[in-house]
């Protein structure tokens, strides 16, 4: 019988869409009850199954996509590799100007080291242009380091290399991941955590490194790390307990949501999202589009599905059909040893953490 094997991109992504089932019997004095969410989880589950179906029909086709390169052997040049260390020193350094703009080092370093560790340091960081933050454009570069480290990781685990080019990433991977501590170190951002967790869980059951002491050493060191961050910033709410909140938070969103939204933004909280900050950094004037329709206090939509709808209404399912046909086509190039594969982890990120980041980042600005 052949062994079943966590490695679909897919399977991740079904389930961490499908954990809003249990979640919307988990109740909590933090949370109300007086709102009733049944039509929001149903319509959560005709998302995940038309995301099922996309994924069929992919699976179907795909074969006709692509022929494999299964004995070619991949050589990057110097070029690539100076770019992406570029990259994380640019992110690097967005992170640290963007607290060292409004505190100084001392006194950040005598904060965040301190027993009372005042959470209200991560306002500076948090700030925007208008406010004297840096620009939103600049801000993406943040990610940088944490997209060197999952690209690497999946040049590494899903492509056929030289020895000299397998060396040359597993330092820049290393070194990736140093910069993602620095991040973390001045945003505070459990997200970053949990992609390095999310990737590198993966890697466990599909590399088999569950065995691997140093493998564990990384887990632990990351999970800990993101459960003092929730712990002290959330009054003593460590991770796990975090997680379960906001995740009922989205689904009570995306409940308020469907009572209140009643104009959509045709793409652009989803796909066109990042247009809004080129048109902001180039001053051009922002379409009607970008303005919110929602009529309550905590605005706008929190979680991918919420999104969606805010986008486009009862026809949101169609972003669940694409999820799941892009879903496949990656699952596929994966197999086929294609430069593609280096996108695997940053796709596995979004899928996984895409529902609960959205919540995190805009309950907690």
């Amino acid at each position: 019988m052949k062994k079943i094997q966590f490695n679909n991109i897919y399977f991740y992504f079904f389930c961490s869409q499908l954990i809003f089932l249990p979640i919307y019997f988990y109740h909590t004095p933090l949370i109300s009850d007086t709102i009733n969410t049944n039509k929001a989880i149903w319509m959560h589950l005709i998302g995940i199954f038309w995301s099922v179906v996309g994924y069929v029909t992919a699976y179907f086709a795909s074969s006709l996509l692509m022929k494999k390169n299964e004995d070619r052997q991949y050589h990057f040049k110097n070029i690539f590799y100076v770019c992406s260390y570029l990259f994380i020193i640019v992110g690097s350094i967005v992170n640290i100007l963007q607290v060292f703009l409004f505190v100084s080092p001392i006194e950040y370093m005598s904060i965040i080291f301190s027993s009372g560790f005042d959470t209200g340091i991560r306002n500076a960081y948090l700030l925007s242009s208008d406010e004297g933050g840096l620009p939103g454009i600049i801000k993406m570069f943040a990610y940088a380091p944490l997209s060197i480290y999952l690209m690497s990781l999946g040049l590494l685990s899903f492509t056929t290399l030289d020895e000299a080019d397998t060396y040359k990433l597993k330092v820049l991977s290393v070194v990736a991941l140093a910069a993602i501590v620095i991040k973390v170190f001045f945003s505070l951002d459990r997200l970053t955590i949990l992609a390095v967790l999310a990737a590198n869980i993966f890697l466990g059951f599909k590399k088999g490194y569950m065995k691997n002491i140093r493998y564990w050493i990384l887990i632990v060191f990351f999970f800990f790390l993101a459960d003092y961050l929730s712990t002290k910033r959330l009054e003593e709410i460590g991770i796990i307990n975090f997680t379960l909140i906001y995740f009922k938070l989205g689904l009570v969103n995306f409940q308020l949501m469907l009572d209140t939204c009643y104009q959509h933004n045709y793409g652009f909280s989803t796909i066109l999202a990042p247009l809004y900050f080129i048109f902001k950094f180039l001053n051009f004037p922002l379409p009607d589009f970008f303005e919110i329709h929602t009529a309550w206090e905590w605005n706008p939509a929190q979680y991918f599905t919420s999104y969606a709808f805010q986008d486009f209404g009862y026809f949101y399912f169609i972003l669940f059909y694409i999820v799941g046909i892009l879903l496949c086509l990656i699952d596929n190039q994966v197999k086929k040893n294609i430069y593609a594969s280096a996108i695997y982890f940053i796709v596995l990120y979004g899928v996984l953490l895409l529902p609960p980041s959205l919540m995190f980042q805009s309950v907690e600005r």
